[in-house]
C-alpha cells in the first residue's frame, strides 16, 4: 500500500513538473510553409503572360494563346488556355495537336508546399487511376493530368511547370496576378 501511495506522489510531482515545464517551455508551431500558407498565396484570378512548351524530343515553342487561371481559398481550381490558329500551328510545328482552340476545365487541386506542386484532381480521377485514355492524356505535356512545379517570385509572378517522364521540362507558364 505504501509502495502505490508513493508511486501516486511520484506521479502527481512529475506531471506537475511537466506541466510546469509546459508554461516556461517555447512551443514550436511548425513551418510557415504550410498548405494553408501556400494555398493563400496562389489563390486569386491570374492571367496568362507567356507559355513554352518543349517536346519529348527537345523542340520548344512560345505559341500564341491567351489564359486565365483562378483558384479559391478552397483549392477549387478553373483554367481556360485560348490558342490563336498560329499557336495551334506552333504546337502541331513541334508534333503536338491540341483538338480545340479553347482548352477549359475546373476542379479541386492538392498542392504540396514542401515540394511546391500542385496536382489537378480530376471529379473522375478514382474511376480513371487505370485508364487508358488517360494515360495517353499524360503523354501530351500540356494535359492537366501531368502534376505542376509552381514558384512565387517576389515581384507576385506565378510559373508553373510540368516534366517529362525523364525530368526534363514539358511546359512553363507564366502568370501576373489580376486581383489582389
Amino acid at each position: 500500500m505504501k509502495r502505490s501511495v508513493i508511486a501516486g506522489l511520484w506521479m502527481t510531482v512529475g506531471l506537475a513538473v511537466a506541466a510546469a515545464g509546459c508554461k516556461t517551455t517555447p512551443v514550436a508551431t511548425g513551418s510557415a510553409n504550410t498548405t494553408v500558407s501556400a494555398r493563400k498565396q496562389l489563390e486569386g484570378q491570374w492571367v496568362l503572360a507567356t507559355m513554352t512548351v518543349n517536346s519529348a524530343d527537345g523542340k520548344h515553342v512560345t505559341p500564341q494563346v491567351a489564359g486565365d487561371l483562378t483558384l479559391d481559398e478552397f483549392s477549387n481550381l478553373k483554367i481556360e488556355y485560348r490558342l490563336s490558329d498560329s499557336g495551334r500551328s506552333a504546337l502541331e510545328g513541334i508534333g503536338l495537336k491540341s483538338p480545340n482552340p479553347v482548352v477549359s476545365t475546373s476542379g479541386r487541386v492538392a498542392i504540396d508546399p514542401q515540394r511546391h506542386t500542385v496536382t489537378y484532381m480530376a471529379p473522375d480521377a478514382n474511376a480513371r487511376a487505370l485508364d487508358a485514355d488517360a494515360a495517353a492524356l499524360r503523354a501530351n505535356p500540356l494535359a492537366l493530368e501531368h502534376l505542376r512545379y509552381y514558384t512565387l517570385a517576389s515581384n507576385g509572378t506565378l510559373t508553373l511547370t510540368t516534366r517529362f517522364e525523364n525530368g526534363k521540362e514539358a511546359t512553363r507558364t507564366t502568370w501576373k496576378r489580376s486581383t489582389p
